[in-house]
C-alpha cells in the first residue's frame, strides 16, 4: 500500500467520529463489521460460545480503537496470552508495552496472530475463533496499513534526526575551520632537493 493509499484512507469520513484519531474509520468497520455471534463457535469445557463471541469482538474493537488500555482489561489479557501463540510477559502491562506501544510492535503482534498455524479441537481450544479472527484481519488489510504507517513514521523520523545534525554541524564549517582540518598539500619532487639545501655562502 502507498503512501498516498494511506492518506486517503486516513482522510475517509472526515466528520465521523470514532474510539480513535489514529485508525482509519473505514479500517475500523471493516474490523468490527460485521459483529461475532455465538451460533459461529463450538463450545470448549470450560467457555462457552458467546465467551468466545465476547472475545473475538473485544478483540476486534480493541484493535479499531488503537489499542487503548483502557480496553486492555484483565480478562481480555488472560484469553488473548493464551490465543496465536503468545505467551503471558510476564503481566498484563508487560505484554501491552510489548505489543502495543509502538507500531512496530502492533505489527510483530499482527504479524504472530496471522502466522499462527491454529491448532487443536474447536471443542478444546479456541481453533475457530482464531481462524476467524485471521480472516477478518487479512479482509481488513490492517498489517499492511500498519506498515505503510511505519515507513512514515520512520522517514518523519530520519528527516527530523537529519535536521538536527545538520543545525549541529553545518554552521561550524567556515572556511577557517575546514583549511584547518584539509590535508597539507603533497610535496613534489623538486621540494626534496630545495627544502633542506644548505644555504650558498
Amino acid at each position: 500500500m502507498t503512501q498516498k493509499q494511506f492518506s486517503s484512507l486516513t482522510l475517509a469520513h472526515p466528520t465521523e467520529t470514532t474510539e480513535t484519531s489514529m485508525i482509519p474509520p473505514a479500517l475500523a468497520r471493516k474490523l468490527r463489521n460485521p459483529p461475532l455471534e455465538p451460533q459461529s463457535f463450538i463450545a470448549t469445557r470450560f467457555d462457552s460460545p458467546e465467551d468466545k463471541a465476547w472475545f473475538g469482538n473485544h478483540f476486534l474493537r480493541f484493535l479499531a480503537t488503537d489499542c487503548p488500555f483502557t480496553l486492555f482489561s484483565q480478562r481480555f489479557y488472560n484469553r488473548l496470552s493464551m490465543a496465536f501463540g503468545h505467551i503471558a510477559h510476564y503481566n498484563r502491562h508487560g505484554f501491552y508495552d510489548t505489543f502495543f506501544e509502538s507500531t512496530q510492535g502492533r505489527i510483530e503482534f499482527l504479524q504472530q496472530c496471522l502466522e499462527w498455524p491454529c491448532y487443536g479441537d474447536p471443542s478444546s481450544t479456541y481453533s475457530d475463533l482464531e481462524r476467524t479472527l485471521q480472516a477478518r484481519l487479512s479482509t481488513s488489510q490492517i498489517l499492511e496499513i500498519l506498515t505503510s504507517q511505519l515507513a512514515i513514521e520512520t522517514r518523519q523520523a530520519e528527516l527530523a534526526l537529519l535536521n538536527r545534525l545538520k543545525a549541529k554541524y553545518e554552521p561550524s564549517h567556515t572556511p577557517s575551520t575546514i583549511a584547518i582540518e584539509a590535508a597539507p598539500p603533497p610535496k613534489v619532487q623538486g621540494d626534496l632537493f630545495t627544502t633542506n639545501s644548505p644555504t650558498p655562502q
